[in-house]
């Protein structure tokens, strides 16, 4: 037992046991009798000593518990300190994970919401083509439809036209038909002939029985385009004499009925001898 663990009072009765064993080894070296020691202090030391090491024991054992209670404490504070640790530990990865699952789950929905939005634009351009695709041929057939009909209404105006014209030209035969040989026309004619014989000069060469063939070109009103001969037996001064009478003779006579015009007309020039 160490002299901390001892105590005042474990001295003191270190201190008493020390004497009567030195008292007793005394004796024993001084006479050969043994001495008995006195009842009555015999009975008081060993009766301290006795209380003594039995309050150093409850000291001791009070020392124990209250060093085994501070260590069971301390344990218990440890355990405690270690849960509270491991539980904050559990606690941060269980939040770290829910926040990994959170940011995983959000990158996902991110991941889809992309996909679906490609997938809709997708979607919408091949829309927008297929609309101008349909927009453009339906243009393309309107325009065609339009191309034809307008086609086919020139086609039906020319057809009119045409059968106007040949209706005009039929009837404007059938009346120069009729003034012809009713002899209109013939009478128009004389009167072109006769213009132009009154304004012939005639020249000395021109002899009896002289006949040309004079060919005029006319517009409407009798205004002379141009003249020339055809067959003719004079000469040239003669030939020259006929022609100068035709532009004299500009504007010709026009006739009573408009379809007896002739815009080229050819006729023969037989003077009076």
């Amino acid at each position: 037992m160490t002299g901390r663990a001892l105590g005042p009072y474990g001295w003191s009765l270190a201190l008493h046991g020390a004497v009567v064993l030195l008292l007793a080894l005394g004796a024993s070296f001084n006479s050969p009798e043994v001495i008995q020691p006195l009842p009555i202090e015999a009975v008081v030391v060993d009766q301290s000593v006795i209380e003594a090491l039995a309050l150093e024991r409850r000291i001791d054992d009070q020392r124990s518990r209250e060093a085994a209670a501070r260590r069971e404490r301390e344990r218990k504070a440890n355990e405690e300190q270690a849960r509270a640790e491991r539980e904050q530990r559990e606690a941060k990865e269980a939040a770290a994970a829910e926040l990994q699952s959170k940011r995983q789950a959000e990158a996902e929905r991110r991941k889809k919401a992309e996909a679906d939005a490609a997938v809709k634009r997708k979607a919408d351009k091949e829309a927008a083509a297929r609309k101008t695709r349909e927009q453009a041929e339906a243009r393309k057939k309107a325009d065609a439809e339009a191309a034809a009909k307008r086609k086919a209404d020139a086609d039906a105006r020319d057809r009119a036209q045409r059968e106007a014209d040949l209706q005009a030209r039929l009837a404007e035969e059938e009346r120069r038909a009729a003034a012809v040989s009713s002899g209109a026309q013939a009478q128009y004619v004389a009167q072109i002939r006769a213009r132009i014989q009154r304004n012939w000069i005639r020249p000395p060469s021109a002899r009896a029985g002289l006949k040309c063939v004079v060919k005029v070109t006319q517009i409407p009103g009798g205004e002379v385009v141009s003249a020339s001969l055809g067959a003719c037996n004079g000469d040239e001064a003669v030939k020259q004499s006929i022609i100068s009478a035709v532009l004299r003779s500009s504007p010709l006579p026009t006739p009573g009925d408009p379809t007896l015009f002739v815009r080229n007309l050819n006729f023969e020039f037989v003077p009076e001898d």
